[in-house]
C-alpha cells in the first residue's frame, strides 16, 4: 500500500485534468514500488503561487507513506517513473519535483482503529 500526498502551485497545463495528474503520479508511484493496481491512495492540493515562497519555477512535492519493505532499488525507479510522467505532462524540466519517501513500521501506522501490528498478530493467530 502507498498513501500519497502531493502539493504544488504548479498550474495544469492546457487540455490537461488534475485527474490526469493524479492518476499518473498515482500510477508512477504504484509501478516503482511494485505495488497491485488497487493498492494507492491518491490525494492533490495545488496551491495559487500567491501561498507559497516565490521560486524560479513551480513546484511539486509528494510525499509517499509507505511500509518499510520497498527497496532502494524500487524507490529510484519510483523516482524515474515520476520524472518521466511530470516531464510528459508539465513539460521538460517545467517544474521542480521533490519526492519525500516516510516509511512507517507497523507499530506507527492505524487502520480502522487498529494498530497495523496487532492487526497482523490477530490475523497469524487465526
Amino acid at each position: 500500500m502507498a498513501t500519497i500526498v502531493s502539493i504544488t502551485d504548479a498550474t495544469i497545463p492546457e487540455g490537461k485534468s488534475e485527474r490526469e495528474l493524479i492518476d499518473g503520479l498515482g500510477e508512477a508511484i504504484r509501478t516503482g514500488l511494485g505495488l497491485p493496481p488497487k493498492l494507492k491512495s491518491v490525494y492533490n492540493t495545488m496551491l495559487s503561487p500567491d501561498h507559497t515562497t516565490v521560486k524560479d519555477k513551480p513546484e511539486l512535492t509528494i510525499f509517499i507513506y509507505t511500509a518499510p519493505d520497498k527497496t532502494t532499488d524500487q524507490k529510484r525507479q519510483v523516482l524515474a517513473n515520476l520524472k518521466e510522467f511530470t516531464d510528459g505532462f508539465f513539460g521538460k524540466d517545467a517544474i521542480n519535483l521533490v519526492t519525500i519517501f516516510k516509511i512507517h513500521e507497523d507499530h506507527n501506522v492505524g487502520v480502522n482503529g487498529v494498530l497495523r501490528l496487532d492487526a497482523k498478530a490477530a490475523a497469524a493467530s487465526k
